[in-house]
C-alpha cells in the first residue's frame, strides 16, 4: 500500500492555488462586456419584429428571461468597474450562470423556433442541454471556488 508522499500533498496544494488563481481583470474588458450585452439587449428584443423565418412568435415567452439574463450582466459588469474583489466576482458568477441556465431551460422548454429539419430540431435541442450541463458544472466549480477561497482567508 502506498503512502502519500510529500510531493503528492505539494500537487495537491498546487491544484488549489491553481483554482483560485485568477488573472487581475481589466477595465476594458468590463466595458466591452457591457457593449456588447447591450447590443445582445437591442438584437434579441428585435428578433421578432425582423420577421425571420426560423424564429416564432413564442419566442415573446422567453424574451422576458432573456431581458432579466442581460440587464444582469450588463448591471454586474458595471459594478465590476468599481469592485470586483475575487469573492464578490464568484458570487456573481454563480447568479449569472443560474440566469444563463434558466434561459437555456426556457427556450428547450418553449422552444420558439420553428425549424422543419428533424436534425436541426434535435441538433439545437441537444445543444440546449449540453449548455445546461456546462453551465451546472461552471456553477459548481464558482461554489467550490467560494468555499475554498473562504476557508484559505480564515
Amino acid at each position: 500500500m502506498k503512502g502519500t508522499s510529500s510531493d503528492e500533498k505539494g500537487n495537491g496544494k498546487d491544484f488549489v492555488k491553481n483554482l483560485l488563481k485568477e488573472k487581475e481583470p481589466k477595465t476594458s474588458e468590463f466595458v466591452f462586456a457591457i457593449i456588447a450585452n447591450i447590443i445582445l439587449l437591442y438584437v434579441v428584443n428585435s428578433l421578432i419584429s425582423w420577421n425571420l423565418s426560423f424564429i416564432a412568435l413564442s419566442f415573446q415567452e422567453v424574451l422576458w428571461i432573456f431581458n432579466i439574463s442581460i440587464a444582469a450582466t450588463i448591471i454586474a459588469n458595471i459594478i465590476f468597474l468599481i469592485y470586483h474583489p475575487g469573492w464578490f466576482r464568484s458570487i456573481i458568477k454563480i447568479i449569472l450562470n443560474i440566469l444563463g441556465f434558466l434561459v437555456a431551460y426556457y427556450l428547450y422548454t418553449v422552444f420558439p423556433f420553428s425549424l422543419s429539419n428533424g436534425w436541426v430540431i434535435f441538433s439545437v435541442k441537444f445543444a440546449l442541454i449540453v449548455v445546461m450541463v456546462v453551465l451546472v458544472i461552471a456553477n459548481i466549480v464558482e461554489v467550490v471556488k467560494l468555499i475554498l477561497k473562504a476557508l484559505n482567508s480564515l
